[in-house]
């Protein structure tokens, strides 16, 4: 069983635990993850023949991208049987950059691209929710999943802007979810750029917390399926 397999399961439990309020504790959840995901790595590298500073920069390395996995999958967990209930469907941007896709997803795919001239590109989605009708896809939303932001913070408003220069494709909300474990978005007083920028371009953004400054775009988490439920 990979990391992010594991660590969901573990969620799963956690869930049924916690109960709704699992999703405002992100950040215990995914500390003892963390603790957890280091003591067993550590020690598989160390018994690698690695000295032990070397082994703990392969951890630290390894867990950025396990935490990302998880963390969507986390919120493939909340969004599952809201989905089913109003059947809608759900793709990722790593699924459609195959070069296998079915006819359905191929349309998906050939809806979201963004036209740069002579090429044509595909923007980031963690999660793409659509729905079928008459045979044809319908794009909703966008959902993107981070951690923390850092100097990452225009990546996906800047997509958004793409997406509003196209007819076929303004239509479509883009959201971000988060944690926001290093309050680089959570606070309105003396707002950090990456608040101002993405508060002002994207749809919703929607903190896995208890303890930050709302707005009419920064919600808590508990409030991302009713805005989905808007788009129907």
């Amino acid at each position: 069983m990979k990391p992010y397999e594991r660590i969901a399961e573990d969620f799963k439990v956690f869930l049924l635990e916690k109960g709704d309020n699992a999703y405002n504790c992100l950040k215990d959840f995914f500390e003892i993850q963390k603790e957890q995901f280091y003591t067993i790595k550590i020690n598989e590298l160390k018994a690698q023949g690695l000295s032990e500073q070397e082994a703990i920069t392969k951890t630290r390395q390894g867990w950025v991208s396990v935490i990302g996995r998880s963390l969507e999958i986390v919120i493939e967990i909340l969004i599952a049987g809201f989905c089913q209930k109003y059947n809608l469907k759900t793709t990722n941007d790593k699924i459609l950059r195959s070069k296998k896709l079915n006819c359905e997803l191929d349309s998906v795919k050939r809806m979201l691209l963004v036209h740069f001239g002579d090429y044509s590109v595909l923007p980031d989605g963690d999660i793409i929710i659509y729905k079928v009708e008459s045979k044809l896809p319908k794009i909703l939303a966008i959902l993107s999943i981070k951690n923390s932001f850092r100097e990452r913070y225009t990546e996906i408003p800047y997509w958004k802007l793409k997406l509003l220069e196209a007819e076929t494709t303004k239509h479509i909300k883009v959201f971000m979810i988060t944690p926001d474990n290093d309050d680089e978005i959570s606070f309105k007083e003396n707002p950090k750029k990456s608040r101002i920028v993405m508060e002002y371009e994207l749809d919703g953004i929607y903190l896995a917390k208890t303890s930050f400054d709302k707005s009419d775009k920064i919600k808590g988490i508990e409030s991302l399926l009713n805005d989905l439920r808007k788009l129907l």
